[in-house]
């Protein structure tokens, strides 16, 4: 909300030529005229309600926490100020604002909603996405399958809502249901045909197989968003995963195009780094990648042991135990990196 102050600024003449001050602004910020309304009606639920509304939208939580629970102390029946309430608390939980768990507080206040019959098809979505992520957290599917029923109650009150089958698609996901997780991105997409998020999560359903159809669905997000970064990564693997080296290649490269210098970055130089080490066998270019890799994470203990091996391949003993002792220096329990300097010492002492 944008508030505009006006300053107004008039001057009288009087018959001895004398001016008169401006007049002072005057004080019309809603937040404090709320406030001075409640200082005359402190038992107005409403008004609480109407101020938290105002402090939500400026993101202060903890103020509009304290007029939502003033409101449903005043009128515990309002389903709509539990709705308000449970969703502060949620957003608070997403953002890391609150160091206790907010989210038990949230789901009683979303049933509460449900219970006094106001928002529930949020109130019923948005506890089932908690439960969703306390399933996935603990690696509980008590939790997930709790979720999906309540999903479904709120979809069998709107099935409008295309986030409520994103949502249904990830429980369906975790609980290894595919084909049901599909059927919800799907159905997410045709209620929302500009759903990068779903389309996204269909090429990964696909590509955790290896079925290339996975390309047509990364195409379709990055045809919504060009620098979705995890689609171009995860087309890199799949052709990786389905030796198609070349197309990798160049889906990789697209990441290195924008200038961005990000985990994704770093992981498609090591990724390079192996192709070009253990498939095509050209160490040197293998080495570039992987040295770029280390260049932007100084701990990619992976990429430093990818060096040694093919310093190694090279017969260079001083520059592969050097990166294998830099794999080691980064991950001191690296067992692969220790096997593979233990062996490169004893076979160099056998030449000796």
């Amino acid at each position: 909300m944008k508030i505009f102050y006006f300053l107004i600024s008039v001057f009288f003449l009087s018959c001895f030529n004398e001016n008169i001050p401006p007049q002072k602004k005057v004080n019309d910020d809603p937040i404090s005229v709320i406030s001075s309304l409640i200082e005359k009606d402190i038992t107005n639920d409403s008004l609480y309600v109407e101020r938290a509304i105002l402090s939500i939208e400026k993101e202060r939580y903890k103020e509009a926490v304290k007029d939502l629970e003033q409101s449903i102390n005043l009128d515990p029946t309002k389903g709509h100020s539990h709705y308000l309430l449970g969703d502060v608390f949620f957003r608070m939980a997403k953002n890391g604002l609150s160091k206790e768990n907010v989210l038990d507080k949230s789901l009683f206040h979303f049933s509460e909603a449900v219970k006094y019959h106001s928002d529930s098809v949020l109130s019923l979505k948005n506890a089932g996405e908690i439960l969703l992520l306390n399933g996935t957290v603990l690696e509980d599917t008590s939790y997930i399958r709790s979720s999906i029923q309540l999903l479904h109650q709120s979809i069998s009150i709107d099935n409008s809502n295309f986030h409520s089958f994103i949502l249904l698609g990830y429980c369906y996901k975790e609980i290894n249901e595919i084909e049901k997780a599909k059927d919800c991105f799907r159905k997410s997409i045709s209620l929302k045909s500009d759903n990068e998020e779903a389309y996204l999560q269909l090429g990964n359903l696909y590509a955790a197989v290896f079925d290339t159809t996975a390309i047509e669905y990364y195409n379709n997000a990055l045809s919504i968003n060009p620098k979705n970064r995890i689609a171009h990564y995860n087309i890199g693997i799949l052709y990786q995963n389905n030796k198609m080296y070349s197309k990798a290649q160049d889906a990789y490269h697209k990441l290195f195009n924008d200038g961005v210098e990000d985990k994704f970055y770093v992981d498609a130089n090591h990724n390079l780094g192996f192709i070009f080490m253990e498939d095509i066998k050209d160490y040197r270019n293998a080495i570039n990648y992987f040295a770029d890799a280390t260049r932007v994470n100084r701990n990619h203990y992976q990429s430093y042991f990818g060096m040694g091996r093919c310093y190694q391949s090279f017969g260079d003993v001083t520059n592969a135990e050097k990166y294998y002792l830099k794999a080691l220096e980064v991950f001191p329990n690296y067992t692969t990196a220790q096997q593979q300097l233990d062996q490169l010492l004893l076979d160099n002492e056998k030449y000796k």
